[in-house]
């Protein structure tokens, strides 16, 4: 018994954050893993997400042609671009292999855009999930 809650311990002290994000009303097949690898000392999280089932981005907004990532601190915070889905229109597939946010807990979207490096998002979110160390 004491192995198991070691075992317990261990797993909840170390190793990456995964979630299983669901789409939002605008994009309600897509699902998203999102793995966050945070560095407290550093204050920094590496995070990576794989999307599937993602209509094409015109489809959700006239003249879109990405599929961007932002993270923010909180509401009262400043959306940050941290990268761009590479999408794939056979697959309907998209894949972030790296990123890095200078947060340890942060919101994270991923939203329509008519550009690869838009200085804000679009209202046009797909993904939506909670990142907390």
């Amino acid at each position: 018994m004491l192995s198991v809650a070691v075992a317990l311990l261990v797993a909840a002290c170390g190793g990456p954050l995964e979630y299983m994000a669901k789409g939002t009303p605008r994009a309600p097949d897509a699902d998203a893993k999102i793995v966050a690898e945070v560095n407290s000392s550093t204050v920094l999280t590496t995070v990576s997400i794989e999307a599937e089932h993602l209509a094409p981005p015109d489809r959700l907004m006239p003249g879109a042609t990405a599929y961007v990532v932002w993270a923010r601190k909180d509401s009262s915070s400043q959306w940050q671009r941290i990268g761009s889905l590479a999408y794939n229109n056979d697959k309907r597939t998209g894949s972030l292999p790296t990123a890095t946010v200078p947060l340890t807990s942060f919101e994270l979207i991923v939203s329509a855009e008519q550009q690869n490096a838009p200085t804000s998002p679009s209202p046009h979110v797909v993904i939506q999930q909670k990142v907390a160390d």
